[in-house]
């Protein structure tokens, strides 16, 4: 019996599938590769990787005998001042923001002292654009103003 293949080999090493074949009519392998690697290699390697990774914490500890105690927080440190700790983040930046909002948007004395007020950002903006700034150039009236 000649072995048919669905594809051949051209020489310039392109390949290409024959019409007219399926997969059922090529030959299957019944037997397996024999140059497989050696189950007592494959066990043994398995072996030495175990032994390793138990021994080697043992061995570095051989090494350094100290590195246990290294990066542990020593008992009787001082402590930072206060505050420590802050028990609700999300309550503190509300607060925060709603005192920022709350001076932002209403009137006040940044220093009486010196008669310095500060006023919401939206009545700033408007005198801003009705007097412009000193020594910045104004801007042009438009041309053609809008019709109604």
């Amino acid at each position: 019996m000649e072995l048919r293949f669905p594809w051949q080999v051209e020489e310039n090493g392109g390949v290409f599938c024959v019409p007219g074949l399926s997969m059922s009519d090529v030959p299957h392998p019944s037997d397996y590769e024999r140059s497989d690697a050696d189950p007592r290699l494959v066990g043994a390697i398995a072996a030495g990787l175990a032994i390793f990774l138990v021994a080697v914490p043992f061995l570095l500890l051989a090494i350094y005998p100290g590195a246990n105690r290294l990066g542990r927080i020593e008992a009787g440190l001082p402590l930072p001042p206060q505050p420590r700790l802050q028990v609700d983040p999300k309550a503190d930046l509300d607060q925060l923001r709603a005192r920022e909002d709350a001076r932002l948007s209403t009137f006040g004395w940044a220093d009486r002292d010196r008669q310095i007020a500060h006023i919401p950002i939206e009545r700033a903006m408007e005198l801003l654009s009705q007097r412009g700034l000193a020594g910045w150039p104004s801007a042009p009236p438009p041309a053609n103003p809008p019709q109604r």
